[in-house]
Formats: structure tokens, sequence, C-alpha cells
């Protein structure tokens, strides 16, 4: 019974790694040869919060940080500050999951959102510190809306697609045996 419950484990967490590839995928590919005047969401790490929040198991921060520092360097984005993000932001919902396993979908969000937040406030601040050239306000913080606003259609797509649900009590206590 634990080898079932190990294999869907590195399954899932399999299935999270190909995710992240497919997005990281899409996004070098050129599709648009002007530049937007508006920012879209930034799908690894809405997704990497969805599934961070619901089966914290799925989502180890080696992975996270492996994941992210990839993204980093095909984005040509400061190597490593968003990975380190990332995993400090993983970390925490991995630490508020059974808070939220007993909560309703809403506080879900709402901590969703403010782990969103705090990440992209983060990361402006680190980009400040180190002196790294940014783009102004409003490209983030549109971005970080766009995030909050397809949170919801994430962990729908994710419930139904790939079977990430809440934890459940029972799964926690198993997985700590496991």
């Amino acid at each position: 019974m634990a080898s079932g419950l190990v294999s869907r484990k590195w399954v899932m967490r399999l299935t999270f790694a190909v995710l992240c590839l497919a997005i990281l995928f899409l996004q070098l590919l050129p599709l648009e040869t002007t530049p937007r005047r508006w920012a879209g969401p930034d799908w690894l790490v809405v997704l990497t919060v969805a599934w961070a929040a619901r089966q914290p198991k799925y989502t180890p921060p080696v992975l996270v940080a492996a994941l992210f520092l990839l993204a980093d360097l095909l984005l040509l984005r400061p190597p490593g500050l968003l990975a380190a993000i990332m995993v400090v932001a993983t970390h925490f919902l991995n630490s508020r999951a059974s808070g939220l396993r007993a909560a309703t979908f809403t506080t879900e969000w709402l901590t969703a959102a403010a782990v969103m937040v705090g990440v992209a406030l983060t990361y402006r601040l680190g980009l400040t510190i180190f002196m790294v050239h940014h783009v102004p306000l409003g490209l983030p913080l549109m971005q970080v809306i766009m995030n909050i606003a397809i949170y919801p259609l994430v962990v729908f797509l994710s419930a139904i697609l790939c079977g990430v649900r809440r934890t459940k009590a029972r799964d926690t206590a198993m997985g700590a045996v496991t």
C-alpha cells in the first residue's frame, strides 16, 4: 500500500515538472514580434502556488528550485533570485497546508493571492537591491492581478485534469508514514 502512495507522489512530481517545462517552452516561442502593452499572468508561479497550496508533497523544494532556476536562465532573469523566492513561498504554503485543508476556497485564494503579492514585491525589492534594471511598476502590478484572477482556473484545471485536490487529514497522516 505504501508503494502505491510513493509511486503516485513521484508520478505527480513528474507531471508537475512536465507541466512547468511545457509552460517554459511556450514562453520561449516567438509568438509575438511587437512588445505587448499588457502583462499576462506568470503561469509558472500560479501553477506552483496552486499545487503547493493543495498538495505540498508534489512540489518539493529541490524540484521548485531546479525548475525556477532553469526558468531564470532561459528567460534571461537574474539567476536564482526568483528561484530562491519561490522556494521560500512554497515552504510557507507547505507549512500552512494543514490550516488551508480546513479552510474554504476563498481563504485559500486569499492566501495564494497574498503569497503571489509577496513574491512580486520581494522580487522587485531584490532587483532594486542588486541594482538590476526593471520595468515600470505598472506591468508587474498588472501581472500580479492577472495571477490572482487566473488562480481559480488553474486550481480547477489541476483538479479536473491532474487530480490535484486539497490534502485531507487522512492523507497527511499517511504521508508522514511514507
